[in-house]
């Protein structure tokens, strides 16, 4: 009993012991684990610490913070510091302080990185975008303007500092400034001021007050045109421009009743001293004349692209103007309207010419709005601009409106087009006959511009018809209810022929068109694809195989464009792409020579009920005899694409000319294989239209109303 008392002793003895020795390992062993990672971890940068510190001593340290700590790309830091700046209760001046202790690049690098949160990224905007309110502040601006005229150097350079960071602000506070100053001394301060600023854009900024403002900032503005210009005056196209509007000014009030304005003597004073004798008011009208057609041109001519610039407006008071981002392509058609109003102001009332006033006006109307066209827009315009003109040409309303419909479609001007035709509504108690008189063997322009090469205008002047409701028979009546009939069945996409009889490349084509958005219509001659372009659909492409078998390309282009409703229609010529060199070896042919009669009978069994690649059982080629393939399935297996080389350039330009080419309209290429090669063609189409495509909503509009006409038509 001792005995085992004792062995059991030892044993447990043992094995405490083995317990302690395994516990003071597991401890030396957790001890260093944890002193090697302390020593991986970095400590931390006293730097970045002292920095977060000082972010809570108030606006201007938390901005200096930021700055410093993105500029030592501790980005987690500028995040965790940026995303408090909502919760710190700063006001507006405050925010403004934060903001100006942060650099420009600064706070791109800041907003561009992905460790920086949308949280933080609001809270940057906010205070620039408020600090940036606070530069462009008119209180501030026109401190800064009186400081400009002190003769303390003390006050007049800090100003000029607080205008440079004004921007277009600061430029048309001091267009404001200059045409209501009356000292020239005060005034050629200001002057100076706007040259170091940004003078190409303050001399726009004083034409336009010069023709649109009233009478005594026009003659403000129109003085510190001629004081910039100096000596080289003569050569000053746009200043003198101005100036000989000004001199035949109809609307200007005159002084004293001298019957001379004061723009019009600071105009004759200045075009006096060129040198030159004084233009007459017949010379004035032909040399603005000549402008309203040159920038007409440049405004049809334009291309839509994606660009935009700065331009300026004139204020409600017509005593300065601000800012305004439109695309490239709109000022080309407000130059126009500018140009028409300067001919308004000298008081052109030749029919031809007002005519072509106000399609300028109105069409920059709609170029900048497309959905011009309202209820108070339509009345704002009728008796502001549409009934002064008719008074002065002595016409009727509809005499007028079709004058200009027809101006609008020979110069193919299609936002102006759009303009007039939403322009027409019924008057009550009178018939909308005049509206469908013929002139000769062609019907009226109402009537003619259902079959216009653009669809929006097309559809709009059938639902003008549509609106007038004519129930007299009028010539062309016809061609207006297909119109309604096809209106009627607009499907949610726009269309495209493609003219292809090879079944691989029409299911690859089909295939590309509908990724691409459109809607295939496939015609396997040219007398097919003909008949598609003629039923007038939205149709935004035709491509086609270099030759049909019934006619050349050359054959097909002229065909298409003599359909007017195609007239303007990108036409695509493809080729096939060249064949692809295997690169590996061909399969081997098989060996049949070990097979016996009844195994080679199986096989050619077999062969004989296996359709080919167009359907044919036992294979195209095999068809012999009487019977030819071409005359059962056509000409399905030929491809007549490289029989003539073709001249689509001397096609596009000698032959069809501008008239042709308004829309990118006739390209050579390879066969587009990807959706990418379809935009691309649909793109530069795009370029060259001023009017944006169908939308659903529109295709719906133009359903209802052409179902309700064919309703009312019934009758």
């Amino acid at each position: 009993m001792i005995a085992s008392l004792v062995r059991f002793t030892f044993v447990a003895a043992l094995a405490v012991a083995c317990l302690l020795a395994g516990d003071i390992r597991q401890a030396d062993a957790q001890l260093l684990r944890q002193t090697i990672e302390e020593l991986s971890v970095e400590p931390p940068d006293p730097a970045v610490e002292q920095w977060v510190q000082r972010s809570q001593r108030g606006p201007a340290e938390l901005g200096r913070a930021i700055s410093a700590l993105t500029r030592m790309g501790e980005f987690e830091k500028v995040n965790e510091i940026a995303a408090r700046l909502g919760s710190l209760g700063y006001k507006a001046p405050q925010k403004v302080l934060v903001a100006e202790q942060i650099d420009p690049a600064e706070r791109l690098r800041i907003v561009s990185h992905p460790d920086v949160g949308p949280e933080a990224i609001t809270a940057i905007d906010d205070v620039f975008n408020l600090r940036q309110e606070s530069l462009a502040s008119p209180q501030r601006l026109a401190k800064a303007i009186d400081a400009l005229t002190s003769s303390n150097v003390d006050q007049s350079l800090p100003a000029i500092r607080v205008l440079f960071e004004g921007g277009e602000a600061s430029t048309a506070a001091l267009a404001h400034a200059i045409v209501t100053e009356r000292d020239s001394d005060k005034r050629d301060s200001l002057l100076r001021a706007m040259i170091r600023i940004d003078e190409a854009s303050g001399v726009k900024a004083l034409q336009r007050i010069s023709l649109y403002g009233t009478d005594l900032t026009r003659a403000g503005a129109l003085s510190a045109l001629v004081r910039l210009a100096g000596r080289n005056l003569a050569g000053d196209k746009a200043t003198l421009t101005e100036l000989m509007t000004a001199l035949y000014r109809q609307d200007d009030a005159s002084d004293g009743g001298a019957g001379v304005s004061a723009s019009a003597r600071i105009a004759r004073d200045a075009l006096a001293s060129t040198g030159v004798a004084i233009p007459t008011r017949t010379s004035v009208i032909e040399e603005l004349s000549s402008q309203l057609e040159a920038a007409n041109q440049l405004a049809n001519r334009s291309l839509r692209d994606f660009g935009r610039v700065t331009a300026w407006v004139i204020n409600e008071q017509r005593t300065g103007v601000s800012p305004q981002r439109i695309p490239q392509w709109v000022l080309e058609f407000r130059n126009a309207a500018d140009a028409a109003a300067r001919l308004v102001a000298v008081g052109d009332n030749d029919a031809a010419s007002v005519v072509r006033q106000l399609n300028a006006i109105l069409a920059y109307n709609v170029a900048n709005n497309p959905d011009w066209g309202s209820s108070d827009q339509v009345a704002a315009f009728r008796s502001n601009e549409l009934l002064p003109a008719v008074g002065v040409t002595q016409s009727s309303e509809i005499e007028f409106l079709l004058s200009a419909i027809d101006l609008a479609k020979d110069a193919q001007n299609e936002p102006a087009l759009i303009g007039w035709l939403r322009m027409i509504q019924p008057v009550e108690d009178i018939s909308p006959a005049p509206w469908f008189v013929a002139t000769g063997r062609h019907v009226s322009s109402l009537v003619d511009a259902v079959d216009h090469p653009n669809p929006i205008v097309r559809y709009e002047a059938a639902a003008a018809i549509a609106r007038l409701r004519p129930t007299d028979a009028y010539a062309g009546s016809a061609r207006v209810r297909q119109r309604w009939r096809q209106m009627s069945l607009l499907t949610d996409r726009p269309t495209a022929i493609v003219l292809e009889n090879r079944p691989e490349v029409i299911a690859e084509l089909e295939t590309l068109i509908n990724q691409a958005g459109l809607e295939p219509r496939f015609a396997t001659s040219a007398r097919q694809a003909e008949v598609l372009a003629s039923l007038g659909e939205d149709l935004r492409l035709i491509i086609s195989k270099r030759e049909p078998f019934d006619a050349s390309a050359v054959e097909l282009i002229d065909r298409i464009r003599r359909i007017s409703a195609a007239r303007d229609t990108p036409l695509v010529i493809y080729r096939d792409p060249p064949q692809r060199v295997a690169e590996e070896t061909p399969d081997e042919e098989e060996d049949l020579s070990g097979l016996n009669e009844v195994e080679l009978q199986k096989l050619a069994d077999e062969a004989a009920v296996t359709p080919d690649r167009f359907g044919v059982i036992g294979g195209i080629e095999n068809i012999k005899g009487i019977v030819h393939r071409e005359l059962l399935y056509g000409d399905l297996d030929v491809d007549h694409t490289t029989r003539i080389p073709l001249n689509l350039e001397w096609v596009g330009e000698e032959r069809w000319g501008d008239e042709s080419l308004r829309a990118g309209l006739i390209r050579d290429i390879e066969r587009p294989r990807s959706v990418a090669g379809l935009y691309e063609l649909l793109l530069a189409s795009r370029r060259h239209l001023h009017l944006p495509p169908l939308s659903p909503v529109d295709r719906a509009r133009f359903r209802d109303i052409a179902a309700e006409a064919l309703a009312d038509s019934d009758r």
